[in-house]
C-alpha cells in the first residue's frame, strides 16, 4: 500500500528475514479475501519490521499509518491516534531525513497536521518530539517538514489547552466568541447594503456625466465647453457619494476595494474632461487621484502622462509612462495594443525635451494601418426579411454628423460605442435600446432590440430580437451610349443618327424628390393654427404657451423634413419651456435642440406621421412625462387646450388625482363633451370606495369578465384592485380576473402588472377613483393581438368597443327577460317586419275574442327580441331609436299580449353566450 501510495520511493529491506516478513505482509494485504487473522498477522508483521529493537526497518511505519488512518476490513479499523504516532516515529527516527525521499517526509508531515487539526490525534507527552521537528531535526531537515511541524505543535498545544479548561469558562467563552462573529456579520451586511445604495446612486450621477460628456462631443456644438463642465460637476458629486461611503466603511475589505475601484474611474473621467478643457492643473491632479484608487489601471497613468506633457513636467512625465510600459509586459496584447500605441506617442514627445532619456522597454515595430471609417461604410439600405419580402431599414449619416437608423416612420440616433459598434434608444418606447454592429468582413449588420427592462415576464417579446441583414442592392444604371471615335470603321450614310445626351432618370429622380421637398418645407402654416395653447397636468411645465414668429423658430421648425411645423414658447414661466415636434414626437423642453441627450423631452405626445402642423391636430393624444433616466409614465389628467376656460375647468378635476403614481396623460382635445362638462365642478359627498361591483352585458368572446368583483386590500397606482369571486374562477386557470387601473385605463386581466394584457378596458373621460366612475364612457374589448412587422411594434393589440357592458354597484335587475345585442330594429327589419305580418294573421283569424288569446300564441315584445336571429358575426351597436319600430304594432296586439304575458324566464343575473333563451 505504502509503495503504491509513495510511488515505489520507498527503500527495499536488505536482511532476508526482514524481506521474507515484507513480502508476507504485502501477499496478505493484496490477497482478494482477507480474515481477521491476516489482518492481524499482517500488522504484526510490520511492527516487527519498525521495531528498532528489531529489524529497524522504519518505512513499514509509513504502511501502518496508512492502515490506521483509512482503516482496513475486516479486522483494522480506523484510528487516528495510532495512524499519527506511526507517523510521528517516522518523522523523528534518526535515519529519517537520510533514508526516505523529500517528498514522501513531506506527505507523511501533511497527514500529521491534518489529523491533529481534526482533533483525532492528542500529544501530551510528544510535544518535545514535534518542537525538535520543527527546529529542523530528524525528518525536519528535509523539505517543508519543519513547517508543518511547528503548525502541528501550535495546534496540539491550543487543543491541550482547550481539553484543560473549565467547562463554564469555556462555555462563556464561546458564548463571547459567537456574539463577536454574529457583531462582525451584521457590520459585514450594513456596510455591504450601504456601499450598493452608494454605488447606485454614484452611478446613475455618472451616467448624467456621460450624457453631458458625449454631447459635448458632437461635431458643431458650440457649447461643448458648457457640457463639458456640466460633466466634470457630475463626476465630482458621485465621487463625493462614494468618499462618504468609505468614511464608514471599517471592515468590509471586498466592499471597500470595489468602491474605491469605482471612485478612481470617476477620477479618471474627470481628468479627461480636463483635459478636454485643457486645464492641465486640475487634470493632473485628479489623475494621481485616480492612480491611488486603481493602482493597477492604465487609462488614469495615461491621461496623468498627458496632463504632465502638458505642464511641461517632462520628468514626471516619463517616470510615469515608463512604469505604465513596463506593467503591459504582464497583460495580454488585445487589452493594451491601443494603450501601447498612445503611449509610445506620448513617450516619442517626451523623448524630443528629453534625449538622454533611457526607457526600459523597447518600441514595438510600426504597423502602416489603413483607417477606415465604418461609418460611411454602413450608410445604405440593408435587407433583413425573407427575399422577395421588402423589408429593410436604412442607415443615414447626415452631413453635420449625426448617425441614424431608419424604417417607416421609426427613427433612432445612433452613439458610437466601439469601432464597429453603435447603440440607440426609442423614444417612443422608454427604455426600449438598440445595438447594431458591423461585420466588414462579410459587409452584414446585425441589429439586436433589447426591451425595456421593468416589463414583466409574461409580457416580454417572446419572438425575434436580433437580425442579420445584408445590403440591398442599388438598381442598376442604365448603361452609358457607345461613343463613335475615329478609329471605328464609318458606319452606312443612311445609319448615321446623332448620339442623344445620357439622362440618368434616377439622378433627375432624385434631384425632383429635393425639390418637391424643398418646396413643402417652404409652405407655411395654415390659418387655424393656434396662437396660444394652454398646458395642465403635466408638473412645471404648465402654463400659456405663445406661438414663436418663423425667425426664431426655423432652427427647429423644418426639422422633420416635411412641412414646417408650429413652435411655442412658455410666456412669463420660469424655467423656459418650448413646445415643438422632434424625433416622432411633439415634445415639452427646456432648449430647442435636436439631440436628446442635450434635451430630453420632459413631456412628450406620440405622433409618429409627422402630419400634423401644431399639436391641436392630434388624434387621441396621449402625453407622457418623464420621472428619470429611461423612465417614463402616462396619465390622463394632462390636458392641452386653445382657451384657458377649459384648462382651468379641468385643472379643478385634475387637482384630486394628483396623487395617482401614473405619469401624466394628456388628451388633447378642441371642446369637452356635454358629460364632461355636466360632471365638471361637482364635489363628491362620499368619497368611500364601493366594496363590490357587478359587471354584466358582455357575450360572446371575453364573456368571461361578467360576475361580482370584490375589492381587495391591494392598491395598484394608488387606485383600489378589485378581484372577481362570482362565478368561481375554473380549474385550468391559474389567475382570477382583477380590476385595476393602469396608464389611464380601468383595464380586467389575470393578474396585476404594467402594461397588462387586458381582456377588457376603459379608458375613463376624466380622473375617476374608482371602475364605476367613469362617466358613461364604454368597455372595450380585445378582438385581435397580431404582431405587426418582423420588428417590435408598440401597437400590437386592437380593441372594439361594447356599448352593452354595464359596470355598477348594485346587482343588475334580474326581473325583466334579458334581450339581446342583436336586437337592432335597423338590422332585423326584414324579420321584425315576418312578426307583425304573423302576428296580424293572429289577430284575423281570433276576430274580436283578442282577450281570449291564449299564451301558447301571444308574444311578447321581449319574447319577439329573443326568437330574432343574431347576425354572425355582427358588431352593430344598438341605436338610441332602436325600439320606435315597436309602436308600429297594432295596440290591440300589444294589448292582447299584456292580459296573457309569457312566463317570466329563470333570473340571469350576468349575460353570456351560453344562458342566452
Amino acid at each position: 500500500t505504502s509503495q503504491q501510495r509513495y510511488g515505489g520511493q520507498i527503500a527495499p529491506a536488505f536482511d532476508p528475514a526482514a524481506l521474507s516478513r515484507l513480502v508476507s505482509a504485502q501477499q496478505i494485504l493484496c490477497s482478494r479475501c482477507v480474515s481477521e487473522d491476516d489482518c492481524e498477522q499482517a500488522v504484526r508483521l510490520l511492527e516487527e519490521l519498525a521495531e528498532e529493537s528489531g529489524f529497524n526497518y522504519f518505512p513499514a511505519l509509513l504502511t501502518l499509518a496508512s492502515l490506521y488512518e483509512s482503516g482496513f476490513e475486516p479486522a483494522i479499523s480506523q484510528d487516528g491516534q495510532k495512524a499519527s504516532d506511526c507517523y510521528l516515529r517516522l518523522l523523528t527516527h534518526k535515519d529519517a531525513a537520510t533514508g526516505l525521499g523529500a517528498d514522501m517526509l513531506d506527505e507523511a508531515a501533511t497527514q500529521l497536521c491534518s489529523l491533529v487539526k481534526d482533533g483525532k490525534a492528542k500529544f501530551e507527552e510528544a510535544e518535545a518530539s514535534l518542537e525538535a521537528l520543527g527546529q529542523g531535526q530528524f525528518g525536519g531537515a528535509a523539505g517543508t517538514v519543519a513547517s508543518w511541524a511547528k503548525f502541528a505543535a501550535i495546534e496540539a498545544k491550543k487543543q491541550l489547552v482547550d481539553s484543560r479548561e473549565d467547562p463554564q469558562v469555556k462555555e462563556q467563552r464561546e458564548a463571547r466568541r459567537k456574539a463577536r462573529a454574529e457583531m462582525r456579520n451584521q457590520q459585514l451586511q450594513f456596510e455591504k447594503e450601504l456601499a450598493e445604495d452608494a454605488l447606485a446612486r454614484a452611478e446613475e450621477i455618472r451616467q448624467k456625466g456621460n450624457d453631458d460628456y458625449r454631447q459635448g462631443q458632437l461635431p458643431g456644438n458650440a457649447r461643448s465647453r458648457d457640457d463639458f463642465a456640466r460633466a466634470v460637476r457630475c463626476y465630482t458629486r458621485a465621487s463625493t457619494v462614494l468618499t462618504e461611503c468609505l468614511d464608514e466603511l471599517k471592515i468590509s475589505d471586498a466592499e471597500i476595494v470595489e468602491v474605491k475601484k469605482q471612485r478612481g474611474l470617476l477620477f479618471s473621467n474627470a481628468a479627461q474632461v480636463q483635459l478636454m478643457l485643457e486645464k492641465w492643473e486640475e487634470a493632473a491632479e485628479l489623475a494621481e487621484n485616480a492612480i491611488k484608487d486603481d493602482p493597477t489601471g492604465l487609462k488614469p497613468k495615461y491621461r496623468m502622462v498627458r496632463a504632465q506633457v502638458g505642464l511641461q513636467n517632462w520628468e514626471v512625465a516619463a517616470k510615469v509612462a515608463d512604469e505604465a510600459l513596463q506593467s503591459m509586459k504582464s497583460r495580454p496584447a488585445k487589452e493594451v495594443d491601443d494603450l501601447r500605441l498612445e503611449f509610445w506617442a506620448l513617450a516619442e514627445t517626451i523623448s524630443k525635451e528629453l534625449p538622454d532619456f533611457k526607457w526600459s522597454v523597447a518600441k514595438p515595430m510600426k504597423e502602416e494601418k489603413v483607417e477606415v471609417d465604418f461609418e460611411k461604410r454602413i450608410v445604405g439600405k440593408w435587407d433583413y426579411g425573407p427575399p422577395g419580402k421588402g423589408q429593410y431599414y436604412e442607415i443615414i449619416l447626415e452631413k453635420w454628423g449625426a448617425l441614424y437608423w431608419k424604417e417607416g416612420d421609426m427613427r433612432i440616433d445612433l452613439l458610437r460605442k466601439g469601432k464597429l459598434r453603435w447603440r440607440g434608444e426609442y423614444e417612443m418606447v422608454s427604455g426600449m435600446v438598440l445595438l447594431l454592429s458591423y461585420e466588414p468582413g462579410a459587409d452584414i449588420v446585425v441589429t439586436e432590440f433589447i426591451p425595456p427592462p421593468d416589463v414583466p415576464e409574461e409580457q416580454k417579446w417572446t419572438g425575434p430580437t436580433k437580425f442579420t441583414a445584408k445590403r440591398l442592392a442599388e438598381p442598376e444604371k442604365a448603361p452609358e451610349p457607345e461613343i463613335v471615335t475615329d478609329l471605328d470603321p464609318p458606319p452606312p450614310p443612311e445609319e448615321v443618327r446623332a448620339i442623344p445626351q445620357h439622362v440618368d432618370p434616377e439622378q433627375t429622380g432624385k434631384e425632383a424628390e429635393e425639390e418637391a421637398a424643398a418646396a413643402q418645407s417652404q409652405l407655411p402654416l395654415p390659418q387655424n393654427t393656434p396662437q396660444s395653447l394652454w398646458l395642465s397636468g403635466l408638473g412645471d411645465c404648465d402654463g400659456q404657451y405663445d406661438i414663436l414668429t418663423e425667425e426664431e423658430a426655423a432652427p427647429v421648425s423644418r426639422s422633420s423634413g416635411g412641412p414646417s411645423k408650429a413652435v411655442y414658447c412658455r410666456q412669463g414661466g420660469t424655467p423656459v419651456r418650448h413646445l415643438w415636434y422632434r424625433g416622432g414626437n411633439w415634445v415639452v423642453t427646456e432648449l430647442l435642440n435636436l439631440s436628446s441627450l442635450a434635451s430630453p423631452a420632459l413631456g412628450r405626445c406620440p405622433e409618429p406621421s409627422g402630419r400634423c402642423r401644431h399639436p391641436m391636430e392630434v388624434r387621441r393624444a396621449k402625453w407622457w412625462i418623464r420621472k428619470g433616466r429611461n423612465q417614463e409614465e402616462m396619465s390622463s389628467t394632462a390636458k392641452l387646450e386653445a382657451s384657458p376656460t377649459q384648462t382651468a375647468a379641468h385643472n379643478k378635476t385634475s387637482q384630486t388625482s394628483s396623487s395617482t403614481s401614473s405619469t401624466l396623460t394628456t388628451t388633447t382635445t378642441a371642446a369637452p363633451t356635454a358629460a364632461t362638462l355636466a360632471g365638471e365642478g361637482k364635489e363628491e359627498d362620499d368619497n368611500t370606495l364601493p366594496p363590490t361591483l357587478y359587471l354584466a352585458g358582455r357575450e360572446g368572446t371575453g364573456n368571461e369578465v361578467n360576475g361580482r368583483y370584490e375589492m381587495s386590500h391591494h392598491t395598484w397606482a394608488q387606485k383600489p384592485v378589485y378581484v372577481q369571486v362570482d362565478p368561481p374562477m375554473p380549474f385550468d386557470q391559474e389567475k382570477p380576473l382583477s380590476l385595476f387601473f393602469d396608464h389611464g385605463y380601468w383595464a380586467i386581466a389575470r393578474g396585476v402588472s404594467s402594461l397588462p394584457k387586458a381582456v377588457a378596458r376603459c379608458h375613463p373621460l376624466s380622473d375617476s377613483k374608482h371602475p364605476a366612475d367613469v362617466q358613461g364612457a364604454p368597455w372595450e374589448f380585445q378582438c385581435d393581438n397580431s404582431e405587426l412587422r418582423a420588428f417590435m411594434s408598440t401597437n400590437t393589440r386592437k380593441f372594439m368597443v361594447d356599448r352593452w357592458v354595464k359596470l355598477e354597484t348594485s346587482p343588475p335587475d334580474v326581473s325583466q327577460p334579458c334581450t339581446s345585442k342583436a336586437t337592432n330594429a335597423k338590422t332585423m327589419e326584414p324579420e321584425w317586419e315576418e312578426k307583425k305580418e304573423e302576428l296580424q294573421q293572429q289577430k284575423q283569424s281570433l276576430g274580436q275574442g283578442q282577450q281570449d288569446l291564449h299564451t301558447d300564441t301571444a308574444l311578447s315584445k321581449e319574447e319577439i327580441l329573443v326568437e330574432i336571429p343574431k347576425e354572425a358575426g355582427s358588431c352593430e351597436q344598438p341605436s338610441p331609436a332602436g325600439g320606435d319600430d315597436f309602436d308600429e304594432m297594432d295596440d290591440g296586439v300589444l294589448a292582447a299580449a299584456a292580459a296573457s304575458p309569457p312566463p317570466p324566464p329563470p333570473p340571469r343575473p350576468f349575460l353570456s353566450q351560453q344562458q342566452l333563451p
